[in-house]
């Protein structure tokens, strides 16, 4: 398997553990380094990422991932594209499409969730 194929094998294990909020995975997956920049502009950790995606917090009804693509340098990864995330966070529901950067990290020969930003896309 080609390290552009690792990449997106985990890519799609950490989308299935948020959509599951399946906190083992989530361990396994997300860096110790994770840094991230929310819709709103708030910075995450790995210590918040498992916060919300904690069973009973955030429940995605919807995740969907188009135009993405996909290019390893290094031990880096850098996965781009468009998304659309549906749930909710207790009585809250939302609705986002967005456009996403996600940057990875190979360490001890294991892609992880290292970096990542996202950009609402409003409607006009």
């Amino acid at each position: 398997m080609s390290k552009e194929e690792q990449l997106l094998s985990v890519f799609e294990e950490l989308r299935k553990a948020l959509f599951e909020c399946n906190q083992s995975k989530l361990i396994e997956l997300v860096s110790n380094e994770y840094q991230g920049f929310s819709l709103n502009g708030t910075i995450e950790n790995k210590e918040i990422v498992l916060q919300a995606y904690k069973p009973g917090s955030i429940k995605l009804s919807k995740y969907l991932i188009e135009d993405m693509k996909c290019e390893v340098s290094s031990d880096f990864g850098i996965i781009t594209g468009q998304g659309r995330i549906e749930g909710s966070y207790g009585k809250y529901e939302f609705q986002h499409d967005v456009l996403f950067t996600d940057i990875f990290k190979s360490i001890n020969g294991r892609w992880h969730y290292y970096k990542s930003q996202a950009t609402e896309i409003k409607s006009a």
